[in-house]
């Protein structure tokens, strides 16, 4: 039988097979679309009530911690860096303009926030390097141990503006059902020139075991205020701030003279001055900074739109108290009041209600 050969083919043909099909592998490798692998597995928390105040030291800047899931810890050292640019004096009310030369003010770890001082939830950070006449621009990124940025806050602008004098002639005067506040109203600024503007009050008030803080629901724009959140036979330290607001910026003068004043007895203890819900696997915990004077334990409320619902049949005794009804991705408002260490055990007024959005990921 007469067999043919066959021919082999040439090594450049070869080369080519192996080249295209290298090709096509790499083709289709670049072909294949996946997702970014995500720094965190959630959304990251983001600072969304960044607030800037001008005083005689300089720009006061302060917001909220965020709820975040801490248990990436031993991989993740959370922080924050303040952010700061000037801005065109004709530019100041631009929030949305492009940002040139950003500079970082100040890093602060959550571990050792220090020289940011950290009150409960919140931190403040004073820029002292500001001029009157002047506007600057602040931003706070969140951040991890890499110094990459997970979120940005809220901008905003400050203002800087001559602040007005302090609140003239202040007293405190005790009555049956708490303390009344009177002072007179400044009519220059630091620079001795005329007040322009609507002038109103912030008032505050400093316990023997607490810090100072505000106690007036919006600033007054009187010349009194009657507090009525005091414990009974209590010591208390009160000052008052004159307040500008100079195209949506707070000026803020120095304290008037600290005024000290003992609180009448048989009063209803007050709210907690502060209280903060996180979330709790699924849950909601409450929590709350101690009332003044002697209590036998809180109350705690929870508001759905307009029901009210007190959730403690009796008084706890400590934070925290554990929300464990409610749903996902429903927005709810807590409230905490103490009640009386003496029978007949008043129950006295509510916090500040304090909202949160039971956000629960899958």
């Amino acid at each position: 039988m007469n067999l043919r050969k066959q021919s082999r083919p040439p090594l450049s043909s070869l080369i080519g097979l192996f080249v295209v099909l290298a090709l096509a592998l790499l083709v289709s490798g670049c072909g294949k679309k996946t997702a970014p692998r995500p720094i965190l597995a959630v959304p990251p928390p983001q600072v969304k009530d960044l607030k800037a105040e001008v005083r005689n030291a300089g720009v006061e800047l302060s917001w909220s911690i965020p709820n975040f899931n801490r248990e990436s810890s031993e991989t993740y050292s959370y922080g924050f860096a303040v952010m700061k640019t000037e801005v065109s004096w004709d530019k100041r009310n631009c929030l949305e303009c492009p940002v040139a030369n950003q500079e970082i003010l100040q890093r602060i770890d959550l571990s050792y926030p220090e020289p940011a001082t950290a009150p409960e939830q919140n931190l403040t950070v004073i820029d002292t390097q500001v001029s009157a006449n002047h506007a600057y621009r602040y931003q706070v990124a969140f951040r991890d141990n890499k110094d990459r940025v997970l979120s940005l806050s809220n901008p905003t602008i400050a203002k800087v503006v001559p602040p007005p004098q302090s609140p003239l002639d202040f007293t405190a005067a005790k009555q049956a059902e708490g303390i009344q506040l009177r002072w007179k109203a400044p009519k220059k600024n630091v620079q001795q020139q005329s007040i322009s503007g609507e002038l109103q009050f912030e008032v505050q008030r400093r316990s023997m075991e607490g810090t100072w803080e505000s106690i007036s629901p919006a600033p007054v724009k009187g010349d009194t205020f009657f507090d009525s959140a005091v414990a009974s036979n209590q010591l208390y330290d009160y000052r008052v701030f004159s307040l500008l607001s100079f195209e949506g910026t707070p000026i803020l003068s120095e304290p008037s003279p600290v005024r000290q004043i003992k609180a009448p007895g048989a009063l209803p203890p007050p709210p907690p001055s502060t209280v903060w819900v996180i979330p709790a696997k699924g849950d909601l915990e409450v929590n709350w900074t101690p009332s003044d004077g002697r209590v036998k334990g809180y109350q705690v409320y929870r508001r759905e739109g307009k029901e009210i619902t007190r959730l403690t049949a009796n008084p706890v005794q400590n934070p925290p108290y554990i929300d464990r009804a409610v749903k996902p991705n429903l927005v709810y408002f807590y409230a905490v009041s103490a009640v009386g260490a003496e029978p007949p055990y008043p129950e006295g007024l509510l916090s500040k209600w304090q909202e949160i959005r039971n956000i629960q990921f899958k």
